[in-house]
């Protein structure tokens, strides 16, 4: 009989990040069915996710729910903070600079609106007149309507610019006199302000989009030279503007009328490969025509039917407005409760198509240069009324350990009889705890810490022993790889890693685990 010998049997990658949809026993090696911040890199690498710091020194007066970055040409940064009742601006050390109070609460939203000589953002809530922010000041600017001035301001709950012809356009109205002067407002309505002009405006230049069809619009965005106009169940996508027989304006759009629409105002973002929103069934993507749904691998975080072995929540329909959306490092950001606060975000990589999930406190984001690169910002929803910065050279979470955790798929490696896996071969950095379950039993394998640190270049004794561990050859460059003896018998297997080291930045790069057999090895890395 030929000597046995022991198989290598490797994982491909672990790029495919969570799969919630699938069978746990029918997922890719590369996927998981449970984790918590971790990313993915194109190599297929499991990352620690960045960790965050105080941006605010001391709390705010009320949470912030809303933020909006301010920049000028002469080198102004400011953070524009909506904070129910107050709009907050910011300074980069994480100081209030000015307030606007006695306000009706939020959510807010933000424009920045160019003039010659002037760099303006607007915030609206739906039910104030809009604020206007200069760089100094919060004030209450009138409106001129059809040249008439000195009329009440316009009272929009959502705002963006249509490029082309630098108009303000003004949606998300909660009154019935919310339009410039107190001209007619309905939850359909749509104002365009004058070209180049955004406290000015004509009383025919608006639309009504499906009034009478019992959906409010939700916001409005810019992307690229279009403007996205999203109800509950439909969004519009306006592309151009003419002019009437009058030279009144009159606005080019079309209607998407799908079923799929915007869940929370909040909830929607852009990036370069299009407008991304969350409806009630699940995130979707559109360049302005019919949207495909992206999120089917985690679609039970929408329908509530995940496995037993997924821990981290599924969203909480009761409290669905407070969703919040951002693009970040070529990454969207899904900030979403699992109770009342938003507690947990889905993070999806545009380019690689994967899924993880990070549980930041966060309210709402903003992307802001607080010093020279670009950082991700947020209103912290529990706890201390902050605003936090996550940074790429953070280790821990305002001084708290990250907590993080990979789970792979249930894998019979090929055979459905009982089988003895004997070792495990990792390749990575920092150090991270593996432990090796079988039979679809959580906690029947020994987790073990295994330190991928200090040993780089060299190999240091041999494959082990029984319950031991040795040093393999590192040859690439700083990482390192570890042989560690399992004695762990069951017909199906799952890996789980775990990290709860305070500042410990581990990746994991490959995994292979060895069974015996009565060939040869069949080593196929990854």
């Amino acid at each position: 009989m030929p000597a046995r010998s022991y198989q290598s049997l490797p994982f491909e990658g672990f790029g495919g990040g969570v799969n919630l949809l699938d069978k746990v026993d029918a997922v890719k090696s590369s996927e998981a069915i449970d984790l918590l911040n971790v990313l993915f890199t194109e190599r297929g690498t499991i990352e620690s996710r960045p960790g965050y710091n105080n941006l605010t020194p001391s709390e705010l007066t009320n949470r912030a729910e809303s933020l909006s970055p301010f920049y000028t040409a002469s080198g102004t940064r400011q953070l524009l903070a909506g904070c129910g009742s107050r709009l907050e601006t910011v300074s980069t050390a994480g100081a209030v600079v000015a307030s606007a109070t006695g306000l009706s609460g939020g959510p807010w939203d933000f424009a920045r609106v160019g003039k010659p000589n002037e760099e303006v953002v607007y915030a609206g809530n739906g039910i104030d007149s809009l604020r206007k922010w200069d760089g100094t000041n919060w004030t209450n600017p009138t409106v001129t309507v059809d040249g008439a001035g000195a009329k009440t301001g316009i009272k929009a709950g959502s705002l963006c610019v249509l490029p082309a012809y630098n108009r303000l356009v003004c949606g998300a109205f909660s009154g019935k006199t919310g339009g410039p002067g107190g001209a007619e407002s309905s939850p359909s309505h749509v104002y365009f302000s004058e070209e180049g002009n955004p406290e000015a405006f004509e009383s025919t230049a608006y639309i009504q989009f499906t009034p009478g069809d019992g959906e409010k619009v939700q916001a409005v965005i810019t992307w690229r030279e279009f403007v996205f106009v999203f109800k509950e169940s439909k969004f519009f996508v306006i592309t151009d503007q003419a002019r009437d027989s009058e030279n009144k304006p009159e606005f080019v759009f079309q209607t998407i009328e799908t079923g799929v629409g915007l869940a929370s105002p909040r909830a929607v973002c852009i990036h370069q490969t299009g407008v991304y929103f969350m409806s009630r069934e699940g995130i979707y993507r559109t360049t302005g025509s019919e949207p495909e749904q992206i999120s089917n691998l985690v679609e039970p975080i929408w329908s509530g039917d995940t496995s037993r072995f997924y821990k981290q929540g599924t969203l909480a329909f009761p409290f669905i407005s407070n969703c919040a959306m951002e693009t970040w490092d070529e990454r969207i950001y899904l900030s979403f409760p699992t109770s009342e606060a938003n507690n947990r975000q889905l993070v999806y990589s545009p380019n690689f198509k994967w899924w993880s999930i990070l549980n930041l406190p966060a309210t709402a984001f903003a992307t802001f240069r607080v010093e020279n690169e670009t950082e991700l910002v947020f209103g912290y929803s529990a706890g201390e009324k902050m605003i936090g910065r996550h940074k790429t050279s953070y280790t821990n979470d305002d001084g708290a350990v990250i907590k993080e955790k990979w789970r792979s798929g249930w894998f019979d490696l090929g055979s459905a009889d009982i089988k003895k896996v004997r070792a495990s071969k990792v390749w990575g950095t920092g150090k991270v705890v593996m432990e090796i379950d079988k039979d679809f039993q959580e906690g029947s394998g020994k987790p073990e810490e295994l330190d991928l640190t200090g040993t780089s270049g060299k190999v240091i004794g041999g494959e082990g022993t029984e319950g031991g561990e040795g040093f393999i050859g590192d040859t690439s460059g700083g990482l390192v790889g570890k042989e560690r003896r399992i004695a762990q018998r069951g017909t199906v297997f799952s890996v789980l890693l775990i990290n709860e080291v305070l500042d410990n930045e581990f990746s994991f790069h490959r995994n292979e685990l060895l069974v015996p057999g009565l060939d040869e090895p069949s080593r196929i890395t990854s």
